[in-house]
């Protein structure tokens, strides 16, 4: 059996790769620049609706628990289908929610909207499996690392929210900030667009035959499958944690300005967080996979301890960016693991990216109430320092994969020598 990206060397053209790669990154890009509205809005949504910094928090929240959910079906619907179609799709379902984002009004349709705006955050799953498929795995490391630089668009998004709030919008007009949503929605269908037109699956695709159930029996193939997306939610969901508390914890906490915390500070995080990726997926590639993401949890784990002693800003600013570099470089290294161990990258792709969103809602919630309960965040950050250096005995261990078989190897074994 052939599986995606094997064999694709010799007879796709890089050109081909290359253009499904940046329309995929660009595509990607605007979704999280999508995602990342309600972050960049919470600080301003305290001032405008006198909301509290617990209900903000939970408003972050939103998105990437829709995003979870979604996540799967759209791992295997990519697998199933193709990454043009369901992408396309996606596209054009997250402009329709934009459109309706201008008329959402009290707290608990900002729930929806935000849950709704999920859609954006679940781009990651589609273009990575599509990315993946026109790829060869020797190459899929730096190809996923490269396209994961779509990380930045949260940094474009929340940019542009702030710019378009303080420096656009008449601030007698209640209503004016609204224009947000068609600035993204127009961009957004006009994406759908370019990825009808000018994409396409590789010409031999095998998986458009495969069965559902087929699909879903990657998830009982063995205890891989769930550490994969176990690493992945402290990985990638140090972003998405971050990404959506850190604008309220600066200016709860800290007393940074709103303006700073939403245009300066947390874009700041996005952008490390994405400059790493293409060096993680490189090093993947040309080093083995776990002993890397060992290294790196570690570090990560240290940080994340000294995050939750909240020293001072400027230590707790140390330990934050320097979490966000090396979990850009920690989430490539996880994802190439997928191509790796399983055949099925759309549906393991939708679980990891599911475990990472889910991780972004847990960790929300978990210090809104913290915050909520104890009027602190230490406790949420303690958990979060404890999560760390889980991942770090799962990668140093190499608890679950000792026994587990590469995807090639695997299929080595079961074809018999002629």
């Amino acid at each position: 059996m052939e599986h995606p990206g094997v064999g694709l060397e010799k007879t796709d053209e890089p050109k081909g790769n290359a253009r499904i790669l940046f329309i995929s990154t660009m595509a990607f890009a605007l979704g999280f620049a999508i995602w990342g509205m309600f972050s960049a809005l919470a600080p301003f949504l305290i001032e405008w609706y006198h909301f509290t910094s617990t209900q903000v928090l939970i408003l972050a929240a939103m998105e990437p628990l829709f995003a979870a959910a979604i996540s799967i079906p759209l791992g295997i619907w990519t697998d199933k289908y193709g990454g043009r179609t369901v992408f396309t799709i996606l596209l054009v379902c997250l402009s329709v929610v934009l459109i309706f984002g201008t008329y959402a009004e009290g707290y608990y349709s900002f729930l929806f909207l935000g849950s709704m705006l999920g859609l954006g955050g679940a781009t990651f799953v589609v273009g990575n499996a599509h990315v993946s498929s026109w790829y060869p795995k020797s190459r899929q490391g730096m190809a996923l690392g490269l396209f994961a630089l779509g990380n930045i668009g949260i940094t474009v998004g929340m940019m542009l929210v702030t710019f378009v709030i303080t420096n656009v919008v008449d601030a007698n007009d209640p209503d004016g900030w609204r224009i947000i949503f068609p600035i993204f929605a127009i961009p957004t269908l006009l994406m759908a667009a370019v990825y009808m037109f000018f994409t396409s699956d590789p010409p031999n695709r095998k998986l458009k035959n495969t069965s559902m159930k087929e699909i879903f029996a990657v998830y009982r193939s063995g205890l891989v499958v769930w550490l994969v997306p176990g690493l992945y939610w402290v990985a990638f969901g140090t972003l998405v944690f971050f990404a959506s508390t850190m604008p309220t914890y600066l200016v709860d906490h800290w007393h940074v300005d709103a303006t700073s915390a939403s245009a300066f500070y947390t874009p700041l995080l996005v952008v490390c967080v994405a400059i790493t990726r293409p060096l993680g997926g490189w090093l993947a590639d040309r080093c083995e996979v776990l002993s890397i993401l060992s290294w790196m949890f570690g570090m990560m784990s240290v940080l994340a301890v000294l995050m939750a002693l909240q020293l001072s800003l400027s230590l707790e600013l140390i330990a934050i960016y320097g979490l966000a570099l090396l979990s850009g470089a920690a989430a490539a290294a996880v994802i190439k693991l997928i191509p790796i161990y399983f055949e099925h990258v759309g549906a393991v792709s939708g679980l990891a990216k599911a475990a990472g969103a889910a991780c972004g809602f847990t960790m929300t919630a978990i210090l809104a109430a913290s915050n909520f309960l104890l009027g602190g965040y230490t406790l949420g950050f303690v958990v979060w320092a404890l999560m760390n250096i889980a991942a770090f005995y799962v990668s140093f261990s190499r608890v679950g994969f000792k026994d587990a078989k590469p995807v090639r190897d695997a299929v080595a074994e079961a074809v018999p020598a002629h």
